[in-house]
């Protein structure tokens, strides 16, 4: 899999009545390389953001640990965002995991929905773009209103249905909870 043979593609989370201005897009994380499971991954990190800003893209979100980012040599990847024109928000999370200060992971839910219903195009990632990145997704639609049930729906919908795996949906409906409960009446 790499840069030209395959671009990069973007999974836009869409309802059929916009939640907000903005967009919101998950996809694999760009530039990796190395051997996955059942591909081998040489993409272009220069190429992958071109991709984004031709979308429309503004700000990245990145949910890769550090150590993960070197294990798929994603050298450089700071700089030439910003060469692209692309803002980064990093928020680590372990791969297939969730994340270990939920009061933190709320801001980030809060930046990203003011981010969203000021206009701006947001894309998460994280490796393959469906855990981590399908978690956030959903946490940001039951942060407008929906039901857990239903932003993991919709997510798997527009992602794959293997997005939001393993403790994450326990972590969105837990979310859901917590944001209910947090809400005036």
């Amino acid at each position: 899999m790499n840069s030209h043979d395959n671009p990069l593609h973007v999974a836009w989370i869409e309802d059929p009545l916009p939640r907000w201005p903005g967009r919101l897009g998950l996809t694999i994380a760009p530039g990796k390389k190395g051997r996955g499971t059942d591909l081998h991954h040489d993409r272009d990190l220069a190429t992958d953001f071109h991709t984004l800003r031709a979308a429309g893209v503004t700000r990245l979100v990145n949910l890769m640990e550090p150590g993960e980012m070197r294990r798929w040599q994603m050298h450089d990847y700071h700089p030439q965002a910003a060469r692209a024109g692309l803002s980064v928000t990093p928020f680590p999370i372990p791969d297939v995991n969730v994340p270990s200060d939920p009061a933190a992971f709320h801001a980030l839910v809060l930046d990203l929905h003011a981010r969203l219903n000021a206009g701006e195009t947001v894309v998460v990632h994280c490796l393959g773009g469906l855990g981590r990145s399908g978690m956030l997704a959903a946490c940001l639609q039951v942060h407008d209103g929906m039901t857990a049930e239903e932003a993991i729906a919709l997510v798997r919908r527009c992602r794959s249905p293997k997005a939001v795996e393993a403790r994450q949906p326990q972590f969105v409906q837990h979310y859901a909870e917590t944001v209910t409960r947090a809400a005036p009446r």
